[in-house]
């Protein structure tokens, strides 16, 4: 239990007095990447805080909490170590001690890479000072980052824990409407008893030692040989607000670390899918597909035991179909599409949903490229004589859009870092530092998503330029290429006729078979994705 508390005790700790402006902000970073792995690992622990009275420095709460809460609004790893070592810093900043060049120099380095997210937390560190913290809360100028700051700083400065549940009722509705999706993310923490909250499971008085999203882990005497056992919610009361100390609570925690491991049931954090590989229930459905002989019944079967492709599916059926007539069965849509474009749509879905699943400030709006860009591949890959089907284009380009999502730089930046002096490119559209080239990165990731081997030799030739290419896999190329660098010229560099007056792109147009007016036919098609969404 003293090493628990120990630990806790250590998190905030700041660097020597010797350290320079990046030395200091890699120990910052250091220090939030093991914040953020205590929260992973043990979401009780800063859950707890909420309502126990405890001596870890305020400080320190306040880091814990914020980790909680950005954990549960899902916010990328990468973005949220970023927002924890930007108040780390704050804290370092507070020190009245400090020598003001120090400050200077750390400021001077964020700037000179920047690194806004730090800059707009550093900016409230007055607010956090202040002991009225709630008031600025509902500032409309604050971005969800600043906002979790404020709000896990309300909670950690706060006296009276046992009303932390009340406290919640009165910020909720302060909150600008923007930001209430990441507000209700919240409300399972305030809506059940919270780990060390005295309770009755079944009718037996016990104590709430971890939590699930529908379960609590409940320690209560009894006369079977157990440490206590994982209870549903719907069993817990809790008549009177009360709770063990928190020493107490580590203890107990510490003491059922074995009795806690559960093999069943959903983790109190959010889920988070592993990008690297398909779902297994997609690799089913992808090897029914492939069999010469695809028994539809059979098929349907298994799409249907995943809800999210089912609704999927006949959505996009009764959106596609010429008549718009609504599609009531799966069966119905497996048919409107054809046995080869479902599973390329399947994939393409659930790629996207995975790519997208955790929040940073850029995210809609790499989202909103890779849809512009894979509506043009689709819409050119319908007007020209290719191998690609509409949707094997658009999976394609979803390969090949899936570094915006990946690469660590465009977590902390508040814009696209484009490269305005390259305009038919994908290697070299982007201003952001990798130790691998993004077409590897993309053609890697369709290989472990059991591409075959020609659409990624496909990805793999989008490094040169199209007139280059073997003539098996040149229209298919073009269209990657084409579809690319138009999307990035609508939404990020407004230089449409400068592109569409390019030798290169001319050289595509003709190898495709394509005119310019194909081009301006494409782009009305999808006005409704022309427009760039804020950052969060």
């Amino acid at each position: 239990m003293s090493d628990i508390i120990s630990t806790l005790k250590r998190l905030a700790k700041q660097g020597d007095a010797s350290l320079n402006a990046e030395e200091r902000i890699n120990h910052w970073l250091k220090s939030a990447k093991r914040i953020l792995a205590l929260v992973n690992g043990n979401p009780a622990i800063p859950a707890s805080l909420l309502h126990l009275d405890n001596e870890l420095p305020r400080g320190t709460q306040q880091l814990l909490l914020l980790a909680l809460f950005g954990k549960l609004c899902r916010l990328n790893d990468h973005y949220l170590q970023h927002i924890i070592g930007s108040l780390l810093a704050t804290h370092w900043f507070s020190d009245i001690e400090k020598d003001k060049s120090k400050i200077a120099e750390v400021v001077r380095f964020l700037r000179q890479h920047n690194l806004t997210i730090w800059l707009d937390t550093l900016r409230l560190q007055k607010a956090f000072q202040s002991e009225r913290q709630m008031k600025y809360i509902a500032d409309n100028r604050l971005n969800i980052a600043q906002r979790l700051c404020l709000l896990a700083g309300v909670f950690a400065f706060k006296s009276d824990k046992t009303e932390h549940a009340l406290l919640f009722t009165l910020i909720a509705p302060r909150i600008p409407v923007q930001h209430r999706h990441y507000i209700a993310s919240l409300i399972s923490l305030f809506e059940y008893p919270l780990p060390g909250a005295k309770v009755y499971a079944n009718g037996i008085p016990g104590v709430i030692v971890d939590r699930q999203q529908s379960h609590a882990f409940v320690f209560a005497l009894s006369n079977e040989d157990v440490d206590g056992k994982w209870v549903p919610l719907s069993s817990i009361h809790s008549p009177v607000k009360l709770s063990v100390p928190f020493e107490h609570f580590i203890a107990l925690y510490t003491d059922t670390a074995k009795a806690r491991l559960s093999h069943g049931g959903s983790s109190f954090m959010p889920f988070t899918y592993a990008i690297q590989h398909p779902p297994k229930a997609l690799l089913g459905i992808i090897d029914s597909l492939q069999k010469p002989d695809v028994d539809i019944p059979t098929l349907c079967d298994k799409i249907e035991q995943v809800p999210t492709f089912n609704q999927f599916l006949i959505h996009t059926a009764s959106q596609d179909n010429r008549l718009q007539l609504p599609v009531k069965s799966l069966k119905q849509a497996v048919l409107t599409y054809g046995i080869e474009r479902v599973g390329d749509m399947l994939i393409q879905f659930a790629l996207l949903e995975r790519l997208s699943q955790n929040q940073f400030p850029l995210m809609a709006m790499c989202k909103q490229v890779t849809l512009l860009a894979c509506s043009f591949a689709s819409h050119f890959a319908q007007a020209a004589n290719t191998k690609f089907s509409p949707q094997s284009a658009a999976l394609s380009m979803t390969f090949v859009c899936s570094p915006l999502f990946t690469l660590p730089g465009f977590k902390v930046a508040q814009s696209l870092p484009v490269d305005k002096t390259k305009n038919v490119t994908v290697n070299s559209a982007f201003k952001v530092k990798s130790g691998t080239p993004w077409l590897a990165i993309a053609s890697e990731l369709a290989g472990s998503w059991h591409q075959s081997s020609t659409w990624r030799a496909v990805i793999h030739q989008c490094n040169k330029p199209t007139s280059e290419v073997p003539k098996s896999l040149q229209k298919e190329q073009g269209i990657i290429l084409l579809g690319f660098s138009l999307a990035k010229s609508c939404l990020l560099t407004h230089d449409f006729y400068v592109l569409l007056k390019s030798i290169e792109v001319k050289t595509i147009l003709r190898i495709l078979n394509l005119e310019e007016d194909d081009v301006l036919k494409a782009l009305d098609a999808n006005a409704h994705l022309l427009y760039c969404p804020l950052p969060i």
